[in-house]
């Protein structure tokens, strides 16, 4: 018991430190959860995104070269043309 009484003060400061980590390590994790979510959604719309392109760039190129006002096209199939041209990044 003598013991005890000698070192109160520290086990009174380890128990004071014990319970202000208590409180700031759950914050400091999800802070951390949060930016990792965030990365992963930023790369999910990147990957996404290249997907896209590199699906309108397929489509654009199994439609093949369509000369502007060329015959049995119609308008939709030149505008259609130049939306995949866009999404593809070619002009």
């Amino acid at each position: 018991m003598e013991i005890l009484n000698n070192y109160s003060g520290l086990i009174s400061l380890i128990a004071a430190v014990a319970a202000i980590g208590a409180i700031i390590v759950p914050f400091v994790i999800l802070k951390k959860q949060r930016k990792y979510e965030a990365e992963k959604e930023e790369l999910a719309k990147k990957e996404m995104a290249e997907m896209e392109r590199k699906e309108a760039q397929a489509e654009l190129d199994a439609i093949g070269v369509i000369p502007f006002g060329a015959p049995g096209f119609t308008r939709m199939d030149l505008a259609k043309v130049n939306y995949l041209k866009k999404k593809a990044g070619r002009r």
